[in-house]
């Protein structure tokens, strides 16, 4: 993994930059609370117990049944106590930590990861905001706590925590920070469908619970956010969910990916017009023959525009290198993709995403085509404009500079925005393509929060 020069690197944070471990008032809520529960309680993700089973849930699909979580066990309040005692509450990021990823679940609501390269147990910083970062609440756990930090965004600011410490072996019950500071255990109920008091959050949660072991279709799982409550959604296909997609209200749109040996090909997706709880499939043709798409391409991104106007691209990943994007396609009627041209055959390959008009915007990678095998590897960047699938490509003019690690710098769509990486710490983000605001996730707060 790449690491980047960043002034102060190796200075620890000073007193008045950590606050004392999470207040006392969270764990002693965690101790008192006997009814809450815990992922797979008793037995989630690192527990000895049987996990529930998002696949096999035997609860009524009716909303108003199954929606109380189990009851969480003492040991596993006291394991989840031990850590929350010792996480650090921070005012700010200190300066020799790197945002490694942000993502948005709407345009106010972000999660922020950074971790600090090369410098050893400094371990992991997550903030998280409902106010794109004119306040956050930012939790630092340190390598020795634990050297694995999952997390999962659950809107509206929450976010979903689980660490365990590998050497040696202890698996902490996940918990859920808000943007105000305040914790609650992570918990789960049977499969039900979804009302307008939760958010789809996909299925990123189960991954997060489960860390990958259950190879079965997890389908979608939705939270709700207040109560620190998440479940599978009643009878929901598996794959990729975008929301807040440009130019189409409340649609959701759950990507299936490529289907091969049908009309030649498809691109199979479902929307659902009501949070999830209907969905309504498509099949797009994109003629790529028979074979897998593995096999046809190291990489496929895909970005959803206004109206019915879809991007896929295929790109080669190289070991140490940006994607190289080889072939794109286009469709404005979602029947069928046609291939377009490319700023050059092969373009050093930093995202897409569609522009509130309907012009795909491309982040080209720049820097040398070489291996870099230096400690520092970050890159510059730009930003073309495609105005339709058969128009010339144009750089655009109001493009902030990109800049990052060759892995991070270009652009993509998240929570509603299209997200732009332009520095170490720094991002850009947009909710046309064309006006830009720059923002530094985890910063002090602008302003203390007031009151309600």
């Amino acid at each position: 993994m790449t690491v980047s020069d960043i002034p102060g690197a190796g200075r620890r944070a000073t007193p008045a930059e950590l606050r004392v471990p999470i207040v006392m008032v969270l764990v002693t809520t965690l101790l008192v609370g006997c009814n809450v529960g815990g992922a797979g309680s008793p037995g989630g993700a690192g527990s000895t117990g049987s996990s529930p089973d998002p696949s096999t849930a035997t609860a009524s699909e009716d909303s108003s049944s199954g929606t109380s979580p189990r009851p969480m066990a003492q040991h596993r309040l006291d394991k989840l106590a031990h850590l929350l005692e010792r996480v650090e509450v921070l005012n700010r990021v200190p300066p020799d930590f790197e945002l490694r990823d942000v993502d948005y679940t709407s345009p106010n609501d972000a999660v922020a990861y950074f971790v600090a390269p090369g410098i050893n147990d400094r371990g992991t910083i997550i903030a998280t905001t409902d106010d794109n970062w004119a306040h956050a609440a930012r939790i630092r756990i340190s390598d020795e706590l634990a050297d694995l930090v999952d997390y999962a965004p659950l809107g509206r600011g929450a976010v979903a925590i689980k660490a365990q410490d590998q050497y040696p072996t202890r698996m902490y019950p996940p918990f859920v920070l808000y943007p105000d500071g305040d914790t609650k255990p992570l918990r789960v109920t049977d499969r039900r469908m979804p009302d307008d008091d939760t958010e789809v959050v996909g299925r990123a949660v189960h991954d997060l619970l489960f860390y990958y072991r259950d190879e079965r279709s997890p389908g979608l799982w939705a939270a709700d956010v207040e109560a620190a409550v998440v479940f599978p959604i009643a009878r929901s296909p598996n794959g990729v969910v975008h929301q807040h997609l440009p130019g189409r209200d409340r649609t959701l749109m759950n990507v299936l990916e490529y289907r091969r040996g049908i009309a030649g090909g498809v691109w199979r997706y479902e929307t659902s017009p009501d949070d999830g709880r209907s969905w309504h499939r498509t099949d797009v043709s994109l003629p790529l023959g028979h074979m897998n798409l593995h096999w046809y391409t190291d990489v496929t991104t895909h970005a959803v525009g206004p109206g019915r106007r879809q991007a896929i691209a295929m790109s080669h990943a190289w070991e140490d290198l940006p994607l190289y994007m080889w072939e794109l396609w286009w469709t404005d009627d979602e029947k069928e993709f046609r291939r377009v041209r490319l700023p050059r055959d092969r373009l050093r390959f930093g995202g897409m995403a569609f522009a509130s008009d309907g012009a795909l915007l491309i982040a080209e990678v720049g820097g040398s085509d070489h291996y870099c095998d230096q400690l520092t590897c970050n890159r510059p960047g730009r930003i073309w404009r495609l105005a339709s699938g058969d128009a010339v490509p144009e750089l655009l003019p109001s493009a902030p500079p990109l800049f990052g690690p060759f892995w991070a710098v270009g652009i993509r769509f998240s929570g509603g925005l299209i997200v732009a990486r332009t520095g170490m710490r720094t991002i850009a983000v947009s909710k046309d393509g064309y006006v830009w605001t720059d923002v530094t996730p985890g910063r002090r707060d602008l302003e203390r929060r007031r009151p309600g």
